[in-house]
């Protein structure tokens, strides 16, 4: 098996589409929005960033 040595950016969009919908489920339980509209809102993140890594960059 290979090694890569450095990170891409495929590897940050890899990281924030979970970060996104934690993120949101976080929000949630803080602040004053329903769990489910943060949760929501995370999952609606981590879509776009499915699209812009499919669409946008995607790989070569």
């Amino acid at each position: 098996m290979t090694e890569i040595d450095s990170q891409t950016r495929y590897d940050g969009l890899l990281a924030a589409m979970p970060a996104s919908v934690a993120g949101g489920t976080a929000a949630g339980v803080w602040l004053a929005i329903p769990l489910r509209l943060g949760i929501g809102i995370g999952g609606l993140l981590a879509a776009l960033l499915v699209v812009l890594s499919l669409f946008v960059v995607s790989p070569q």
